[in-house]
């Protein structure tokens, strides 16, 4: 008796040559992509690699002041605002839980927020400021407060792990202070080294240039050639800065802010000037700063 029947074996060579298709089709899939690594990949690699992020200016947008905000309170004695600047202020967990419509109602329309601090630290209050001020209209930013006990690069990856890019907020910020730093000071070339790599990967994933703010002892002891071709972030008591260029004014530690328990860093900001300074052209990376120029 035969053991399959015609039609069973008509089935089978069907099935066969359907199986025999689908190998083909594999095997040969397979070759166009080793023959595409051998000449090089660049089939390959273009399809993978995606676009470098590149900012979009135009989204990053701030309210202006109104000429009656109870945060225009808070400027020194005869300085006003200018038409291109508007009043703001910085925060971190140290302010608690902040009602950011109250801010918002003060004339506030910017913030930047501490996001994290070396490397295995974020702000407790990061993620929650974030929402409130976007929830408020309030247009805000990140920045980082710089160690001296880890590597720019781990440094980077947790920043950028917490704050990713967005088109429509600031560009982040960098905050080099002596507090909470190492107890043995590392060499002035060490330092530049970890902060260059800290700004490369930074500015590379945002697509903007970071600003920059430094506490007059940092700048004593280390000079400051990382705040050439990017944004000055600049305290000044009592008066504007003396620098004109700056982009972000700090004026005081101890303003007073509805929706906030205690004093406040208040700021004033240059919009257009922060646009024009942050602002990477096209083929510019990093910027490379020889140790020992200021």
């Amino acid at each position: 008796m035969p053991r399959f029947t015609p039609e069973q074996v008509r089935r089978r060579q069907i099935v066969a040559g359907a199986l025999a298709l689908v190998l083909l089709l594999l095997i040969g899939g397979c070759t166009a992509a080793v023959i595409s690594a051998l000449r090089g990949g660049d089939d390959v690699e273009a399809q993978t690699q995606p676009e470098p992020f590149r900012a979009d200016d135009a989204a990053m947008d701030i309210e202006g002041t109104p000429a009656d905000a109870p945060a225009l309170e808070n400027l020194p004695e005869g300085v006003d605002l200018t038409p291109d600047e508007a009043m703001g202020l910085d925060v971190s967990s140290h302010q608690g839980d902040i009602d950011w419509s109250q801010v918002a109602a003060d004339g506030y329309s910017f913030a930047y927020i501490k996001a994290t601090e070396g490397a295995g630290f974020i702000d407790s209050h990061f993620q929650e400021n974030w929402e409130g001020a976007l929830g408020a209209g309030v247009t805000p930013g990140a920045y980082h407060y710089f160690t001296l006990c880890s590597s720019g690069a781990e440094q980077a990856a947790d920043f950028l792990a917490a704050a990713p890019p967005v088109d429509s907020a600031l560009p982040p910020a960098l905050d080099l202070e002596f507090d909470g730093a190492c107890d043995e000071l590392p060499e002035e070339a060490e330092v530049q080294t970890e902060i260059d790599a800290f700004t490369a990967a930074v500015e590379e994933a945002w697509g903007r240039r970071l600003v920059v703010y430094s506490s007059s002892e940092w700048r004593e002891h280390y000079g400051l050639p990382v705040t050439d071709g990017r944004p000055d972030w600049l305290f000044s008591a009592g008066e504007r800065p003396a620098q004109e260029d700056w982009v972000v004014w700090q004026l005081r530690f101890d303003g007073t802010v509805s929706g906030i328990s205690g004093g406040v860093d208040i700021d004033v900001i240059r919009l257009e000037l922060l646009r024009d300074h942050a602002a990477i052209p096209e083929g510019e990376g990093a910027i490379e700063h020889p140790v020992g120029e200021d």
